[in-house]
Formats: C-alpha cells, structure tokens, sequence
C-alpha cells in the first residue's frame, strides 16, 4: 500500500463514511468495516434505511467527478449497494448543475489557440448536456455547419489525480478485509486508466472515427464525425445530431416506428462491436442514445470505450452462445478460461452456482435473457467462489446491462436471445474469416514454407543418423528395401497433406478478395471449388488411413 498524503486523510474518512452510511451494513460489519472509522462517523449513521438513493447520488456530487464514476460502478458492478441506487447514477450521468459560460469560453479558446468568434460563427452559451466531466454546447462553423462542442470541465482531470490517492487506500483496505474477494484495487486501476482516457478528448475523437467506421454499413445507427481540426485534449467539436432520448419517446412516436426492429438492429450493433470488432461503445445509458426524426439511433459520448483482445472475442462468444442456449456447464468452463481462479477454487461448486444461474434465466422463454445482468451475477459468482476475472468483464456487462434496459424501454415485447441466436451464424462466420485475415495466412504460409524447406535436410539427417548407427540399432536385421519403400510413403503422404493444405489456405484466402470472379450467395465460387478439394483430400487421407487399420486387422 502506498504512503497515505496528508492531504487525503480529509477524503479518505469521507469516503469511509460513504461506504458505511450507504452499503450493505451487514456485509461491511462481518469484515470487520467499522473498525476503520471514528465513534461520531459510525454514531451518525447508525440506520441506513433513512437515506434515499438521491441522498447518495447527491453526496457523491458534493465529492466530485471521480467519486461520481465510482459510485456508478459500484451501483452496477459490485454487490455493495443496493439495486435501487442505479437509477441515481443515471440521473447524474447527464443532469449535473452546469458550469456558466465565462468559464467555459477560456478552455475553449486556450485550448484551441484562437478567439471563439474566429473559429465559429456563433456558439450557444448554454449548455444542451452537463455530465459529471464535461458539457456540450451547440455551435455553428463558419461553412454554416452545426457542430457540438464538449468542454472538459476546470479542474476535472488535477480533481481525478489527486482524488484517486485515496481511493487507492479504500479499495486497498477493503481488499485486505475481503481477502480480495471483489478485486477492488484491480478494478479501481481499470477504472482510472478508463477516467484518463476519458479525460483526453483526442481519444474520443479517435473512438468516434473507428466505431463510425466499424458501423458504416448499418444506415440506421449514427456515429458523429470528429471535426479534427477543432479537437484537443480539453475540448472536441464533432458533428451535431438532434434527437430525442429513447426513454422519453411519446407513444404517438413509438406507434410510428417498428420497436422490435429498432431494437434489434440497436442490440445487433452492440453485438458486433463487442464480439467481431473488440471496440465497443462502454457507456449506452439513456442520455448517451437518442433517435432523430428519420427513426436512426444516435450513439454519442464515445469516451468510455472498451477493446477486447481477439482471443477474448472468441471465448466471449461462446459465452455468449452457451448462456442463449442455457448450456450452463459450458457457460462455467468458457469462464474459467477467461478467468484465474486461486488455489482455494472448488470447480464443483462453482459449477453448480453458475448451472443454476443459467438454468433460472432460462425459464422465462417469453422475456428471454438479459446477458448483461447475467454476466453480472456470472462475475458476482467469480468473486464468491474465488475466481478473479479480467476488469473488461465488468465494463462488458455493464454494457450488455445498460443495453438490455434500453432495447426493452424501446420494445418491451423484445427477446435478445431470439436476436443472439439469430445473429450466432453471422457472429461465427465473421469469426472464421477473421481467423483467416490475410496476416495470419500469411504466418500460415510461413510456417508451412519453412517445414517444406527443412524437410528434406531433416530427412537426410535422419537417415545419415541410422546409417552411422547413431541411434544404436542394428541396421543388419533390417529389410533396407522395405525401410525406403516406408520412407517414399511418408514423403508421400506429407506432400498430399501439405497440397490439401495449399487448398483450405487458397480457399480461405479468396474469401477476402473483393474481386474473386462469380459468387454463389457471399461466397466467391472459386473459394467453394478449392474447399470442396480440400474436403475430397481430406477425406482420402482418412479413407487411406481406415483401409489401412482394417488391413492390419
């Protein structure tokens, strides 16, 4: 544990009281939490069933930026607080006091480098969105077009440096006591590398490029477009898009629209960046999802933004696939893999915990499962039965929570298991040729040239090695005929496999060639052709290989 500055002993007892005052009291009794604090902090608080959700989400305001993230995570993520305190993190998400315009016009100008009234036509002096960070305020460019502006707010990144000091020594405590239990200090490091990035607007201009791009091709989801040129580190302009939030539609709107459809394609896209792209959009609450009047969904705030390693991507989709299907023993094996469980782990119990959870979510055909809220209770599970799963989990169901909530306020009829297990073909075919991306066929290729190229040397070292009677046997009782007739075989068949190889790489290789000559479906023909004589190859070496066992017989 760090050294505790002396500036932090003031937060470090607030945040202590906090954790008291609102958490799970009995819980926090049986580690012993109290003994951490003062007779006048535990004597003020001695019933918590007086303090309302606002009361927690207010004193989380009066602490700062940083604790109003935390606080977020441990309404979602942590089985600290009670449920109820989520919908009050919502509400400070996008409806904190604003900051006036007098302070917000030098960010702008210092961090841009010129006066406002050179780089914009006009700009509007209030705020259309304040958030915890930052607030947004609509403007219009010189060309006439309209652009939104976010500016950090003053202080808000020396505020999450100086803040996270103590914070380190909370979740250090809190570990300690739990036997880290929860992983809290881990958690608390994802977090603040998540803050930092946040913090540094580029990073957001960067994100909204890269998911802009990976959704280009879904005409109903919008991305905003950075304005480059007018981003810095404390200030990002991007393109304006105005809509309303999808939990504030009026029923005359919803009756327009096809919900079911809009939900679907909402929860498909999320789909897609979380299991075939691995960046996805890590903060989908309502204030951050809006429709426009053509019926698109707009996704904005890109700061909190999650990647996802492409092993990571494959065992999350066979995650995701077990708990549709309610395959729980795989659900728990694909976990392990995923995660590190220490040396007090009981794989059976945990399976047990992890095959009820999915058998319980599998019993309502009708509302389907909410992924988001089950990898939560999946990673609840970890922590009791002593399995420390990567930080990205959290962020991930966190995600696939926000998203359940929002595609059913949208629909309430909607069933993401119907849309998962419609969308698993796609999900594993885009998997299949990303496995086959041309830099690892390429490796492939590699790695099969360089065992053509050495396998005639080490066939004559193998040889030289029994005719030198390297290996101490006794050449004299040995048929030297049949002993090269056994040899030519072998070469033989190394060379059918390595053609049969050739074929299954060719194949794979023409599915990514935009001009492969005819198509059947999205398949090039010609890539059909080279599998089906991988398959025939194939197939002859395991005819070759059963007659030859039944001749032995």
């Amino acid at each position: 544990m760090k050294t505790m500055h002396p500036k932090d002993l003031l937060v470090y007892r607030d945040i202590l009281k906090l954790v008291w005052k609102y958490g799970n009291r009995s819980m926090l009794s049986s580690i012993g939490f109290e003994k951490h604090l003062e007779k006048d902090d535990t004597s003020d608080a001695q019933d918590n069933e007086n303090h309302t959700a606002e009361d927690f989400a207010s004193d989380l305001e009066k602490l700062g930026p940083t604790y109003v993230k935390i606080g977020q995570i441990l309404a979602t993520q942590l089985p600290i607080l009670p449920a109820q305190y989520k919908q009050a993190m919502e509400r400070l998400q996008d409806d904190v006091e604003a900051i006036p315009f007098n302070e917000v016009a030098p960010i702008i100008e210092s961090e841009l480098g010129s006066p406002i009234l050179s780089l914009f036509e006009k700009i509007d002096t209030l705020p259309i969105g304040a958030g915890s960070l930052a607030q947004v305020h609509t403007a219009t460019l010189k060309n006439e077009t309209q652009v939104a502006i976010k500016v950090q707010r003053p202080g808000a990144l020396k505020n999450v440096n100086e803040n996270f000091r103590a914070l380190e020594h909370v979740a250090s405590t809190i570990d300690t006591m739990t036997n880290e239990r929860y992983g809290l200090v881990e958690i608390l490091e994802h977090t603040r590398k998540t803050l930092l990035d946040e913090l540094d607007f580029r990073h957001e201009a960067s994100n909204l490029s890269t998911i802009g791009r990976h959704l280009k091709k879904e005409p109903m989801i919008l991305v905003p477009r950075p304005v480059v040129s007018l981003c810095s580190q404390r200030v990002l302009t991007m393109s304006y898009h105005p809509g309303e939030k999808v939990t504030e539609l009026s029923p005359r709107r919803i009756d327009e629209l096809d919900v079911d459809k809009l939900a679907g394609k909402l929860f498909r896209s999320y789909m897609h960046q979380i299991l075939v792209q691995g960046t996805f959009h890590a903060d989908p609450h309502p204030g951050n999802v809006l429709l426009d009047q053509q019926g698109r969904i707009i996704l904005l705030d890109l700061g909190m933004v999650g990647h996802i390693s492409p092993n990571m991507r494959e065992m999350l989709t066979q995650l995701v696939l077990a708990i549709a299907d309610g395959r729980g023993d795989q659900v728990a094996d694909i976990t392990i893999r995923i995660g590190e469980p220490d040396r007090t782990y009981d794989h059976m119990h945990f399976t047990q915990q992890v095959n009820n959870l999915v058998m319980q979510c599998n019993q309502n055909p009708v509302e389907g499962i909410q992924l988001g809220k089950v990898l939560l209770d999946i990673a609840n599970i970890c922590a009791e039965d002593r399995v420390r799963l990567p930080p990205i989990m959290t962020t991930i169901g966190k995600t696939l929570l926000n998203l359940d909530e929002l595609a059913r306020t949208i629909a309430p009829t909607f069933n993401p298991s119907d849309t998962v297990r419609r969308y698993s073909s796609k999900i594993l075919t885009k998997h299949f040729r990303r496995s086959f991306s041309r830099m690892r066929l390429y490796d492939a290729a590699i790695e099969i040239s360089r065992l053509v190229e050495e396998a005639p040397r080490r066939m004559n070292k193998l040889l030289d090695t029994i005719v030198r009677q390297d290996l101490g046997l006794k050449i004299d009782a040995i048929d030297e005929e049949k002993l090269i007739s056994g040899f030519e075989k072998i070469a033989n068949r190394i060379t059918f496999g390595l053609i049969v190889a050739a074929l299954y790489l060719s194949g794979a290789m023409t599915l990514n060639v935009e001009h492969a000559g005819p198509r059947f479906g999205d398949v090039p023909l010609l890539s059909i052709l080279l599998f089906m004589g991988a398959f025939l190859g194939t197939g002859m070496i395991l005819m070759t290989m059963y007659f030859k066992r039944s001749n032995k017989k």
